[in-house]
């Protein structure tokens, strides 16, 4: 009997070691008796691990998985104990229950959430679940680590936004190639890399705007184009730099800076509050499709007689300005270097014919939408016309765009010459200059 409760105990005791390991706990502190705070303990172990503080998210005897969570799968079930605006102020749980979030559609390749009220197959977000296989999920874990989390704020570099607080101790993927695990993370980035470049396997569409691209090739700086996460963006003349300032969210950037995926993948109802730009934008759940922090019309093109609708794009207009839009005038303006951006996007009504698919050849109606000509919005190495791959400024031209007769791809001689050739809403621009 003695030796049997000796084996219990032992098994026990194996199990216990084992979830504090992987969760990271054995440091100094947590081994050192009386390390209590005078302060009210922690539950993310702020004030050190004492008992008190492990007791509040995990339990010895009845605890649930090999982590002792004293709340069953999903994660979420627990976290929200206290996010739900009772134990914590940023109540998370109402994100989830918004309801004008819709409901993930993979089979239109529609997300709205990262599904972290789904049970999963998470384990721990200190082991590496993704590399080279289709294992998607989003446990409150695979993005915080509930054990090292503080309130720090990110800060930008030449090299991208710092992880916050709420994700240190976080794992993800470092940009460079080859593509490589790490843990912990520096850059806010390398968290949504772990699931959203070519480490893992990404979801298969055939349609082209439902695609699943690899974001860590798309925003490798040494493209010829892509939005400036990793490093600042290679248009730094002074209208953009204008447009930058006319934005109407994040109006302090400038071609000197780096953006965060939150700048534009985040939580809309923080963005409807003026937020800084190291706010707390966490991307849990969004009334737009993408976890957009704002509109952005991508995929139904105009009818011919649809008026301009400058919320089509409030996405673009957090950063840039809205103005040249909606000037249909063709005069250059200081704060853009396109001058026909305002005439393809409010003057043009009726012009063309066919679908309303921006992925079917030949359609358009009328007005312009901006993804007709900036397709791939995040780089434009994986745009869907191979000639188009090395553009810079962000051109490239949808499915529904075609070329001129005897060419392989819809063309743009580039940011000096400034000619497209091309069939657009069924005109044709034979080296047509602007």
């Amino acid at each position: 009997m003695n030796n049997e409760r000796r084996a219990g105990t032992t098994a026990w005791a194996i199990a216990v070691a084992a979830a504090v390991a992987v969760a990271g706990l054995w440091t100094a502190s947590a081994l050192t008796p009386g390390a209590a705070s005078a302060a009210p303990p922690s539950p993310h172990l702020s004030a050190g691990t004492i008992t008190d503080t492990c007791a509040a998210c995990h339990r010895s005897h009845t605890g649930q998985e090999n982590n002792l969570n004293k709340a069953a799968v999903p994660q979420s079930t627990l976290c929200f104990s206290c996010h739900d605006g009772t134990g914590a102020n940023y109540n998370v749980a109402a994100e989830f229950s918004d309801a004008t979030v819709p409901a993930n559609d993979p089979a239109t390749s529609s997300f709205y959430s990262h599904p972290a009220t789904t049970v999963s197959s998470h384990t721990s977000g200190q082991i590496d679940e993704f590399a080279g296989v289709l294992n998607r999920h989003s446990a409150c874990g695979d993005c915080h680590n509930p054990h090292k989390s503080s309130a720090a704020a990110p800060t930008e570099s030449g090299s991208g936004w710092t992880a916050s607080g709420a994700l240190t101790g976080a794992s993800g993927v470092a940009a460079s190639a080859p593509l490589v695990w790490k843990n912990p993370i520096g850059y806010e980035y390398e968290l949504c890399l772990k699931c959203h470049s070519g480490y893992t396997r990404l979801l298969s569409y055939s349609k082209e705007s439902y695609k699943k691209t690899d974001k860590a090739a798309e925003f490798d700086p040494a493209n010829a184009s892509y939005h400036p996460v990793e490093a600042p963006g290679k248009n730094t003349t002074t209208e953009m730099a204008n447009s930058l300032a006319g934005g109407t969210l994040w109006n302090g950037f400038t071609p000197a800076s780096t953006i965060r995926c939150l700048s534009c993948h985040g939580d809309y109802r923080t963005a409807a509050a003026t937020p800084a730009a190291d706010a707390r934008l966490a991307p849990h759940t969004s009334s737009y499709r993408g976890i957009l922090i704002a509109n952005y019309r991508d995929r139904t093109l105009k009818p011919a007689s649809e008026a301009y609708d400058s919320n089509d794009f409030s996405l673009c207009f957090l950063c840039h300005s809205p103005a040249p839009f909606s000037d249909a005038s063709e005069a250059s303006r200081p704060d853009t270097n396109y001058r026909f951006h305002g005439k393809h996007l409010t003057n043009i009504e009726g012009v063309g014919a066919g679908g309303l698919d921006i992925d079917t050849a030949g359609e358009g109606q009328g007005n312009a939408i901006c993804a007709e000509c900036h397709y791939r919005l995040h780089g434009t190495i994986l745009a869907p016309w191979p000639g188009n791959q090395d553009y810079s400024r962000g051109v490239n031209f949808a499915p529904d765009v075609q070329p001129l007769s005897g060419q392989p791809d819809p063309l743009w001689s580039g940011p000096t010459s400034r000619t497209c050739s091309l069939i657009c809403h069924s005109k044709n621009h034979d080296a047509e200059s602007y």
